[in-house]
């Protein structure tokens, strides 16, 4: 494997709640550019509007490119749609993707894409402060037990990079009005058996339906590489270096 690989987050998510997972994926592919993106709305891109439409986030992910060579994606949630439809609109820009707990509209019902027992808490977290916010969504993605010190390294984050509540409302209308063909590029699907977000069935429904084997982590949550950067690195060696 060669060029650039693009990591992108999901669903009000920045490149800040990768952690340090960018720097242990560019010690393991160290002759390639690692280049964490933001849609708008997200991160240091707090300040713009988010598109309502993937279609729009594709277009400001390509512009953040590094190189006008192929690129590896590695896309967690709804950043996995944005890979599917980077894939399908630009073949010849998109390599390899890998999704993570991606889930489309026309594949599997609402109530397995977002579980219900999870609706309350979302509204909590948009209408609580930075702090109990953070906290909420560390339960919902994480299986682990809650680790404060990073609840507060988020905090301080969304404090510097505020979030519009009104973009949270695009992105979830971009992401429930999805549709996708399967690209033409590599593509690998993993899939958490344990999510608590998001149903497995739900996550498992496209590789299914495109007869795309499955990689399935038995113990995490949603958002593996908090809970298992060291496994998800060895996945993701497993699939890029041939």
């Amino acid at each position: 494997m060669e060029n650039e690989i693009i990591l992108l987050r999901g669903l009000f998510r920045g490149c800040h709640h990768w952690g340090d997972f960018p720097n242990l994926i560019q010690k393991a592919f160290p002759e390639h550019t690692i280049t964490c993106v933001d849609i708008p709305g997200n991160g240091y891109l707090s300040s713009k509007i988010s598109p309502n439409t993937i279609e729009g986030m594709v277009e400001s992910v390509r512009l953040q490119r590094k190189s006008n060579c192929k690129v590896y994606i590695l896309a967690v949630s709804m950043g996995g749609m944005i890979g599917l439809k980077w894939a399908e609109l630009y073949p010849n820009e998109v390599a390899s993707l890998i999704c993570i707990n991606t889930t489309a509209k026309e594949f599997s019902p609402f109530y397995e894409r977002l579980l219900p027992n999870n609706y309350l808490k979302i509204l909590m977290a948009l209408t609580s402060d930075s702090f109990k916010r953070e906290k909420v969504i560390y339960e919902m993605v994480s299986n682990q037990p809650i680790n404060l010190n990073t609840v507060n390294k988020w905090a301080s984050y969304s404090k510097l990079h505020p979030m519009k509540i009104s973009n949270f409302w695009r992105q979830l209308y971009a992401a429930n009005t999805f549709r996708i063909s399967c690209p033409e590029c590599d593509l690998h699907f993993i899939a958490s058996e344990h999510d608590q977000l998001v149903s497995y069935n739900a996550t498992i429904a496209i590789p299914k339906a495109w007869k795309i084997p499955i990689i399935t982590n038995k113990t995490d949550g949603h958002d593996i590489a908090l809970d298992n950067p060291t496994w998800l690195l060895s996945t993701i060696k497993k699939v890029w270096i041939k």
